[in-house]
């Protein structure tokens, strides 16, 4: 069982991982603003506003979506059965101090419900949740099993969350226009995600892959992206970066022979690629 909470300034995060054995129902009164980004991974929850004239919502199995409710007064339910889900609640400021003087910019509905402090959700159906997500759904659950994690952690893995959203918001027409892979072609960006897995000490172009899978460059990259929500090259160095601190957190190797083990022949650049991505330098986990 698991049930923990993680306070930031500004955001909570909240992971579940336990079993239901009846229904749960909860009466939720807040007056207070509330905004959510919710993953239901395992499980089934939703929740009826008491106003009829408020939001309804409904999270199933593998999905997830992002809400603003000005007021919260409504019932809770969480349905029987396996529960895991990773919860991010966090305040307008904290959300105005990631993106800055862009956030109206980018915020798109979402921003215009807050100046009129109107209800908001971004899907009127829970969407499933993408495999960039889970990708760092699964890295939040395994860490949040540690004793201590830094919370500069737990702060970087939220923006990255919160920027993916966002930039899902500012192309929500284009997401709608997608063309759907066929069978083979989503066998194809598999093959080239296992590859590039398998091949993360080494240097790879997108030309080799597109050979590898006889499918061209632009095909390649469009496709890449509409399945794991990200370019090619940014995919890699998530699995580089993320591959390094895990074995950096063990302590069983030093800076330099990390560095090898993830693809950077010269440390001081793997350390330079370390800081930008994590935002402190990879001494610091040692």
């Amino acid at each position: 069982m698991l049930n923990k909470r993680v306070y930031l300034d500004g955001a909570i995060i909240i992971i579940n991982d336990f079993d239901i054995n009846s229904p749960l129902v909860f009466d939720i009164k807040q007056d207070s603003p509330f905004i959510k980004l919710h993953f239901e991974i395992e499980g089934k929850i939703n929740f009826v506003p008491n106003n009829s004239t408020d939001i309804a919502i409904t999270i199933e199995n593998g999905q997830y979506n992002f809400f603003y409710l000005p007021v919260v007064n409504g019932v809770l339910n969480w349905h029987s059965g396996k529960r895991k889900s990773v919860e991010i609640e966090c305040s307008e400021e904290f959300i105005r101090k990631i993106f800055k003087n862009d956030f109206y910019k980018i915020s798109g509905s979402f921003g215009i419900a807050l100046k009129e402090k109107t209800s908001f959700k971004m899907w009127e159906k829970g969407e499933k949740i993408p495999k960039v997500l889970k990708t760092i759904l699964d890295n939040v659950i395994k860490n949040s099993q540690e004793k201590e994690t830094d919370l500069v952690y737990w702060e970087y893995e939220i923006i990255q969350i919160l920027l993916y959203m966002f930039s899902k918001m500012k192309d929500r027409k284009e997401i709608n226009s997608l063309i759907l892979l066929s069978g083979i072609e989503q066998e194809q960006i598999n093959r080239v995600e296992t590859t590039l897995r398998k091949n993360i000490q080494n240097s790879i172009t997108v030309e080799e892959l597109a050979l590898k899978i006889g499918m061209n460059r632009y095909k390649l990259n469009r496709n890449f992206k509409q399945v794991y929500g990200e370019p090619i090259f940014h995919y890699l160095t998530r699995i580089r970066m993320e591959k390094a601190k895990e074995i950096l957190s063990q302590k069983k190797m030093n800076i330099s022979e990390v560095a090898y083990e993830v693809g950077y022949k010269n440390p001081q650049h793997f350390t330079v690629a370390f800081k930008k991505y994590f935002g402190y330098v990879p001494s610091k986990l040692k």
